[in-house]
C-alpha cells in the first residue's frame, strides 16, 4: 500500500491528466455511459486504465503554475476525451437512425420502449444497437480502441490539444455520416416496405371492398420482419465496415486534435 501512495505522489500530475481525459471519454462514450455497464465497473475501468497509461507512458510535463493554468488543463483534457467519445456516438447514431427509419416504415413507432439502457428507442433500434456492440467486440475492435486511447497521449500530450478550424470541418463531415450511412443501411428494407405500401395503395384503388387499414399494418410488420430475417447478414456486414471506419476515424481525429 505504501508503494501505491509513493507512486501516486511521484506521478501525481501525469495520473491526473490521464484520469481527467479518460473520465470525459467514459462519461460520453455510448457503451460506457449507459446503465448497461454498472457504475462500479466503470470506476474500476477508469482507475485501472489511468494507472496503466500513466505508468506505461511515463508522462513528464510542467505542472500548472496557477489556478487559471490548471483550469485550462482540465478543460483541454475534458475536450479531448469528449471529442474522442463523440466519434463513437456518431457511428452509434448511424445504426440507431437506420433502425428508426425501418421502424417508421413498419409502423412500429407506436411501440417505442423506454429502456433505461438506451433511452427511448424502438424494438428494431435495440436490435441494431446490440448488433453494433456485438460486432465491435467480435471483430477485436476493443484492442484497437485501447490502442487509440494509448496513442492519444502520445499524439496529444496533456494541455497540447489543437482546437482549430480543421476540427470543426472534421466534425461537420462526420456528423453527416449519420444520415448518409444510416440511409444506406436502411435502404433495402425501406424499399421492400415502400413496394408493400404501393401494392396496398393499388389494392385499395382496384378492390375498394378490402379495408387496407386493417390489412396494411399487420402486412407491413410481417414484410418488415421477413426482410430483416432474410437481410440481416447485410446488416452485420455493413456494421463490420462501420466499425472499421469508426476505428480509422478515431485515429484521424487524434491527428486533427494533435495539429496534424
Amino acid at each position: 500500500m505504501s508503494g501505491l501512495f509513493d507512486y501516486i505522489s511521484s506521478h501525481y500530475w501525469s495520473f491526473l491528466a490521464v484520469f481527467i481525459r479518460l473520465t470525459a471519454f467514459l462519461m460520453a462514450f455510448p457503451f460506457f455511459s449507459t446503465p448497461f455497464v454498472p457504475r462500479s465497473v466503470r470506476v474500476v475501468l477508469l482507475l485501472a486504465f489511468s494507472f496503466f497509461f500513466s505508468a506505461l507512458l511515463n508522462l513528464h510535463f510542467r505542472p500548472p503554475a496557477s489556478a487559471v493554468e490548471f483550469a485550462l488543463l482540465v478543460l483541454k483534457e475534458l475536450l479531448v476525451g469528449f471529442f474522442l467519445a463523440l466519434i463513437g456516438s456518431v457511428f452509434y447514431a448511424v445504426v440507431v437512425y437506420a433502425a428508426e427509419l425501418i421502424s417508421y416504415m413498419m409502423g412500429l413507432t407506436i411501440a417505442n420502449l423506454f429502456d433505461p439502457t438506451f433511452g427511448m428507442v424502438s424494438i428494431v433500434g435495440r436490435l441494431f444497437a446490440f448488433t453494433f456492440y456485438a460486432v465491435f467486440f467480435a471483430t477485436g475492435g476493443e484492442r484497437l480502441f485501447i490502442g487509440a486511447l494509448y496513442q492519444s497521449f502520445k499524439l496529444i500530450p496533456p494541455g497540447k490539444v489543437c482546437l482549430g478550424s480543421s476540427l470543426f470541418h472534421f466534425l461537420v463531415r462526420e456528423s453527416g455520416l449519420i444520415f448518409t450511412l444510416g440511409f444506406k443501411l436502411a435502404f433495402p428494407f425501406i424499399f421492400a416496405l415502400f413496394i408493400t405500401n404501393l401494392a396496398l395503395a393499388l389494392v385499395n384503388r382496384l378492390i375498394p371492398q378490402i379495408n387496407v387499414f386493417i390489412v396494411g399494418l399487420p402486412l407491413q410488420i410481417f414484410v418488415g420482419l421477413l426482410t430483416l430475417y432474410l437481410g440481416f447478414s447485410v446488416v452485420v456486414y455493413f456494421t463490420v465496415n462501420l466499425v472499421q471506419r469508426y476505428l480509422e476515424d478515431l485515429f484521424r481525429i487524434l491527428e486533427v486534435l494533435g495539429g496534424g
